[in-house]
């Protein structure tokens, strides 16, 4: 009975949604007029594309760009790329990194005239940073930030990290889950391209499986900096809320809760949570982009599963 369960078991299943809006507005997301979305791909093809999550908004020039995690049953995740001019014609989707582990989260942002990129590389131990090319459609490494290797009570490493440039210093958020707990983590530096990170005194700055893990990068706006975290602590992509950072600096960490669960679960597509807040202003409008779970039933897990049950 338990190999019955474990056979025909769902799974979690992500895809994105980018909408807009001429205010800024956290509660009502899911009623934005919609100019963007990306569904599961068709349950019944062969090794069908049952991820398209992490969505990451980058503005360059007149241009909205669409990162996000991409993954076929059976393969691990790769980083692709959207882009439209108008919020009506998107370019077809290119892969723009692959490697021979699993990434996700994409966090893209500009230093020094560069586009780089921090995607989640946990499955490497590591922290990467990788620098795009002219037309962003291809990023290379150019810096492994940190790399540590995985003891037994790490169940993962550096997952979902990003960076926040405050005052001349970049503060560089991960999470780790010691014993499936998770702690934000919290590191400094003055430079990205040629000096280490130091960890931050008052690190780690959250531990609980309810806010300890980011759902987003910093968003900032009118001085303010608000941090995004997802729920963990039912299930893994429940939903994201929204902290307010009170203070930052080498020294001192403050935030408080600003927004509990922004997604309305009552209410598709989102019944089944969303995991993933990203803000952008992009010419007279603010745009958003989430993404959404499906918890559902696919064929070809069961082939993987029996394929490796057999093997």
């Amino acid at each position: 009975m338990n190999l019955v369960k474990k056979l025909f078991k769902k799974d979690d299943n992500f895809g994105v949604i980018v909408s807009q809006s001429r205010d800024f507005d956290m509660i009502g997301v899911q009623y934005f007029g919609q100019v963007l979305r990306l569904d599961i791909d068709n349950l019944l093809k062969p090794k069908p594309l049952l991820t398209q999550a992490d969505p990451f908004l980058f503005v360059k020039g007149d241009t909205l760009f669409l990162f996000y995690e991409s993954e076929r049953s059976g393969d691990r995740g790769e980083i692709r790329m959207m882009k439209t001019s108008d919020l009506q014609k998107w370019s077809s989707p290119v892969t723009v990194l692959r490697e021979s582990f699993h990434l996700s989260f994409p966090f893209v942002f500009e230093f020094r005239g560069g586009i780089y990129m921090i995607p989640e590389s946990q499955a490497d131990d590591s922290i990467r940073l990788y620098k795009g090319n002219e037309d962003l459609t291809s990023f290379s490494l150019e810096r492994v930030l940190m790399k540590k290797a995985r003891t037994e009570d790490v169940s993962f490493n550096f997952c979902d990290s990003h960076l926040l440039l405050k005052d001349g210093v970049f503060y560089l958020f991960t999470s780790v889950s010691y014993q499936w707990t998770y702690h934000l983590e919290l590191y400094f530096t003055d430079d990205i391209l040629m000096h280490d990170f130091v960890k931050h005194p008052r690190s780690p700055v959250y531990v609980g499986n309810d806010f300890g893990r980011c759902g987003g990068s910093i968003i900032h706006l009118d001085d303010n900096y608000y941090r995004v975290s997802q729920n963990c602590s039912e299930s893994y992509g429940g939903n994201v809320s929204i902290h307010r950072i009170l203070t930052l600096d080498q020294n001192v960490y403050r935030e408080e809760l600003y927004r509990k669960d922004v997604l309305d679960v009552e209410k598709e597509p989102y019944k089944d949570g969303g995991h993933q807040l990203s803000v952008v202003r992009f010419g007279d409008r603010y745009i958003y982009a989430t993404d959404f779970r499906k918890v559902s039933w696919c064929w070809y897990q069961l082939y993987l599963r029996l394929k490796n049950y057999f093997t």
